[in-house]
């Protein structure tokens, strides 16, 4: 079942752009007097008039009001409430690449992960809906448009949703950094497969781990141990679809190397 969130302001010539070339419910676009003529600033009045939403013109001082002390671009849009996906929605796509979220706080990560997994050609994300970030005017902010495009479903529970997951055929995968196995040799990683990232504080926590069918570390060569939860996840999500070379050059009549047995 679709939710819907407060609504809000998409801040950024990208942003607005991509809000209005997917038709995602921009009420209303703000440009700043004295702009320069651009290619963003045509096509984004262009589509704007196609799709009906006033564009209204006001000094930069307005919109700096609008926006706070956020890099706009002169450029800002209002816009509806955020609707969230189904789950089933986002599973329904052909070898599916899900991210699910295990308590990330932060809306800046959220943004930016949601912009990481779009450019990967991730299907969807999965939030809790207790305990965790949802998709705010700050996320939908630093997503660049991400997050206008992306379905974003939130569920009462994650562990059921990592069941639903597991059940249309996915490996669900735990970054950790205490696992065994690396990121790169895991054959759990390829499609359809869910990437579970933990939270910024503790990271994964243990009945998400219980749960994963494997648990995969990313390797690291200098002193420092950690990443931030969204850059892990970037490099997560890229592997996943561009880094497992060996795999899809194995012949076509060889079957999928087996994955771990799944935790029940």
């Amino acid at each position: 079942m679709t939710e819907l969130s407060s609504g809000g302001l998409v801040t950024g010539r990208r942003a607005v752009l991509e809000l209005l070339r997917a038709n995602k419910g921009a009420e209303r676009v703000y440009i700043a007097q004295g702009l320069a003529p651009s290619q963003a600033l045509g096509e984004i009045r262009r589509r704007a008039t196609q799709a009906s939403v006033p564009v209204r013109s006001v000094p930069k001082a307005e919109i700096d009001r609008l926006a706070g002390r956020v890099n706009h671009q002169g450029v800002a849009a209002r816009t509806g409430r955020y609707r969230y996906s189904a789950l089933e929605s986002i599973l329904e796509a052909e070898a599916p690449r899900v991210l699910l979220l295990d308590g990330v706080m932060d809306p800046q990560n959220l943004g930016s992960l949601l912009r990481s997994a779009a450019v990967a050609g991730f299907h969807g994300v999965v939030v809790p809906s207790r305990r965790a970030v949802g998709v705010t005017d700050a996320a939908r902010r630093v997503s660049q448009g991400a997050a206008e495009l992306l379905p974003v479903a939130r569920v009462s529970s994650l562990g059921v949703a990592i069941t639903e997951v597991a059940g249309a055929g996915a490996w669900v995968v735990g970054l950790d950094e205490s696992a065994d196995e690396d990121l790169w040799s895991s054959p759990a990683l390829d499609p359809p497969v869910a990437l579970v990232l933990g939270a910024e504080d503790r990271g994964l926590s243990i009945p998400i781990k219980r749960r994963c069918d494997a648990l995969v570390r990313i390797p690291f060569g200098g002193q420092l141990r950690s990443l931030n939860v969204a850059v892990a996840g970037a490099i997560a999500m890229y592997t996943c679809t561009y880094g497992l070379q060996a795999t899809r050059n194995l012949p076509p009549n060889l079957e999928r190397p087996p994955g771990p047995p799944r935790r029940r």
